[in-house]
């Protein structure tokens, strides 16, 4: 069984900042210092940091992923009726 502490939301929404520049994921996790700092807590783990980054990664290869057949639709001249279902019925 696996076990990771909860992490705060502030490092959450540095590492979604971080990411936007492609750091890996030591260096993000070295910049969460200040946040770290701020806030008045120990940074989250290396393996949390890991976990986190992989999870936003995915989340927004797959928002691309989405968005490019959304676009494809659009630009062919063709209601995105495969995207609008998606959305509507959570396939």
């Amino acid at each position: 069984m696996t076990f990771h502490p909860p992490v705060q939301r502030e490092f959450v929404v540095a590492l979604r900042v971080l990411d936007a520049f492609g750091m890996r994921y030591a260096e993000a996790w070295r910049l969460l210092s200040p946040v770290a700092t701020r806030l008045g807590t120990p940074r989250p783990s290396y393996s949390s940091v890991r976990r986190i980054l992989l999870a936003e990664r995915e989340r927004k290869r797959r928002n691309s992923d989405e968005l490019d057949r959304l676009l494809a639709d659009l630009f062919t001249g063709r209601f995105p009726f495969v995207f609008v279902e998606h959305k509507l019925i959570g396939l």
